[in-house]
């Protein structure tokens, strides 16, 4: 084996910092993709790409950047997506997992994160969800082994 892929979705709802009374609905699902095992196991790194949707201001756009998968010794999943607003702006969702072993569902599943403008400017804030109940056995299928010329 190569590397692998699987994929993912998460969900839950952002907040702009200039209308942080608005709550919205966010989600993204995306394919993680690592191509080389022995990179992956000094690095922790995954390729993502897939697509992102924010309430009111990114409709089902692409979206690509890094996942970091250190669950067990670093304690932490981290996500890095940029992606294009319906304006034509570009930006970063930037969060991090951070794993507590006796709160492991709940730490595995929930993914606080913020946003960022093309200045790096935080401009509000997120709280997805991985829903265990009915995504987990999709997730599971979803793993595919890569073998890569």
């Amino acid at each position: 084996m190569s590397g692998f892929e699987f994929r993912e979705t998460m969900s839950g709802s952002y907040r702009l910092d200039a209308s942080p009374d608005r709550e919205r609905a966010i989600s993204f699902t995306v394919g993680a993709r690592v191509s080389a095992l022995g990179r992956f196991l000094r690095d922790k790194k995954a390729a993502i790409q897939g697509a992102i949707d924010m309430e009111g201001f990114a409709a089902h756009r692409p979206c690509r950047g890094t996942m970091v998968m250190d669950p067990v010794l670093g304690k932490k999943v981290g996500y890095d997506l940029t992606f294009v607003d319906d304006a034509g702006r570009t930006h970063r969702l930037v969060g991090q997992k951070d794993v507590a072993f006796l709160r492991l569902l709940e730490t595995m599943t929930t993914l606080p994160a913020e946003l960022f403008d093309e200045s790096g400017r935080k401009i509000g804030s997120a709280t997805l969800r991985f829903d265990a109940r009915s995504d987990l056995a999709k997730f599971l299928k979803s793993f595919r082994p890569l073998r890569l010329a």
